[in-house]
């Protein structure tokens, strides 16, 4: 309980994102298939990443300084300090998220 109160009397409760996520339309990760690109949100900015089951992060590929990085992120619903990928549909990897077998499984 929060030893802080808002006008009138009411505690303060601090912001914590549900398990099903405050966002609409988000895909919950017991929906989402091992291996299969999804299109959503990194932040507020649009990404396309690969769903690992067995890690539960999604991995993706950046392009920095001209080279191509993998990176794992966990979903938006699980709790934790950092970024969060909000998948919002199913969708084929283009060009740029295009990430290897290889790199899918020995992504950190």
């Amino acid at each position: 309980m929060s030893q802080f109160q808002l006008p009138g009397g009411t505690p303060f409760q601090p912001f914590e994102p549900s398990r099903e996520s405050s966002e609409a339309g988000v895909l919950r990760p017991e929906l989402l298939e091992h291996g299969a690109y999804y299109a959503g949100k990194l932040g507020a900015a649009p990404a396309i990443a690969r769903w690992h089951s067995k890690k539960q992060r999604f991995v993706f590929g950046q392009f920095n300084f001209g080279r191509h990085r993998v990176t794992s992120i966990p979903h938006v619903a699980e709790k934790g300090p950092g970024e969060r990928f909000a998948p919002l549909s199913k969708t084929g990897p283009t060009d740029t998220s295009r990430v290897s077998d290889y790199a899918f499984e020995t992504a950190a």
